[in-house]
């Protein structure tokens, strides 16, 4: 059986003998510390723009001189980051593995570097001093923040209103989807805007490590309902935090 390292060995020579290939870097776990025997490979490949279709071609050719590729999921384009994207589950590997690879032109102005979002990638090779890990700028730290911010709040009543409905009626079955809803969307966008607004759009993802520990109880908590009463107490206390966070917040983001 492979292990992540055992695929970082076997790919890399390849990658880095590859002629339209320019740059080769880890990110994901790799890049922000996180990584263990059950992380995936997230390679970031930058090549000439017209070789995408050719270096992934090349690659699955690669790939199966080595393993069986189970499955795969080509990400429809243009995807929401403007790079091509497949992951790939194969065989021979340890539990939990799979292959996150992107390939980037080497035209593309945001090549999903900036470190204060993305870490600090492993890198492979760069034969043209490509990989710049500056973080983000301000002004688009502000931009994004705030488009999410007003997103939350103009519509924080409707989501309000249907989880009241819904307890009210007491069917948990309909209630805990659009409960949850409110969790990873209004109640992640303002803890995000209060411990890390650079990375705003990220979700609950690591919350874990970057909310303050009350706040990480407050949505462990949350998260545990099981009835309609349990989901009653919890909402009015994720609503309370949730208006506190809206006044707090609205000084830098409205």
């Amino acid at each position: 059986m492979y292990n992540r390292l055992d695929l970082v060995n076997i790919l890399k020579p390849w990658v880095y003998a590859h002629p339209s290939i320019i740059a080769a870097w880890e990110g994901g776990s790799a890049a922000t510390n996180r990584m263990d025997e059950f992380s995936d490979l997230d390679l970031s490949i930058v090549a000439i723009d017209d070789q995408i279709e050719v270096i992934f071609a090349d690659l699955e050719s690669f790939m199966k001189k080595h393993f069986t590729i189970l499955r795969k999921y080509r990400v429809p384009e243009p995807a929401w980051h403007g790079v091509s994207q497949c992951f790939y589950q194969i065989d021979k590997v340890t539990p939990h593995i799979y292959l996150d690879i992107a390939v980037i032109k080497e035209s593309q102005p945001d090549k999903l570097m900036e470190k204060d979002r993305h870490g600090l990638a492993t890198l492979w090779f760069d034969r043209k001093n490509i990989y710049n890990p500056t973080p983000s700028q301000a002004k688009d730290i502000i931009e994004r923040g705030k488009k999410l911010f007003s997103s939350v709040i103009h519509t924080d009543f409707i989501i309000i209103i249907e989880i009241e409905k819904g307890i009210t009626r007491g069917h948990f079955i309909d209630v805990f989807p659009t409960y949850f809803s409110f969790i990873s969307r209004h109640i992640a966008i303002m803890m995000n805007l209060k411990y890390r607004p650079e990375k705003a759009d990220f979700g609950l993802r690591y919350g874990r490590i970057d909310y303050d520990l009350s706040d990480v109880k407050l949505i462990e908590e949350a998260m545990k309902v099981a009835t309609i009463e349990q989901l009653k107490v919890q909402f009015e206390q994720l609503l309370n935090r949730y208006q506190a966070l809206k006044e707090e917040l609205s000084k830098t983001w409205q």
